[in-house]
């Protein structure tokens, strides 16, 4: 009588083994029926009975739901690959775009610099007149030219 307690123990240890060694979640409910007999099933029992709810691990073993699962895994890494490719190429656009603007902003503090030392240091400025003859500009048109070069290179120098 002991031979076939011994087998079901076996049984029910590597069905067990089997359900809690996998790779998705799930519900397995347990109960003893009046004989004494364990019972292990993924539905809680018809009948009344106490059945304990366990937290196993259990593993799909239908080729189709298989296939999918791999599929969408397979989709998934390609979206993510996708994703980080176009953050990648962001970063390099927001790199590029930065320097651009670096760039931009040292030619523009160079040329201010340069005309404001230009309008600090002559005696007499002209603008061109449309005929070509330099028309020169009068004590206070040329205190605010420099008064405007001074203003261009703290906003393009920073300083």
């Amino acid at each position: 009588m002991k031979r076939p307690c011994l087998v079901a123990v076996a049984a029910l240890s590597t069905t067990l083994a089997m359900l809690t060694a996998t790779a998705q979640d799930g519900v397995v409910y347990r109960w003893v029926d009046k004989d004494g007999t364990p019972h292990y099933q993924d539905r809680p029992p018809e009948d009344d009975s106490d059945a304990a709810e366990l937290s196993l691990r259990y593993r799909t073993t239908d080729p189709e739901v298989i296939a999918a699962a791999r599929k969408k895994k397979a989709e998934q890494a390609s979206v993510a690959g996708l994703r980080e490719d176009q953050q990648a190429a962001d970063a390099i656009d927001a790199a590029a775009d930065r320097q651009r603007v670096i760039d931009e902003r040292s030619e523009g503090c160079r040329k201010a610099q340069e005309r404001q030392k230009k309008y600090e240091t002559a005696h007499r400025l002209y603008k061109p007149g449309p005929d070509g003859q330099r028309n020169y500009l009068s004590d206070a048109e040329l205190d605010s030219a420099r008064l405007q070069a001074r203003s261009d290179v703290a906003e393009w120098c920073g300083g």
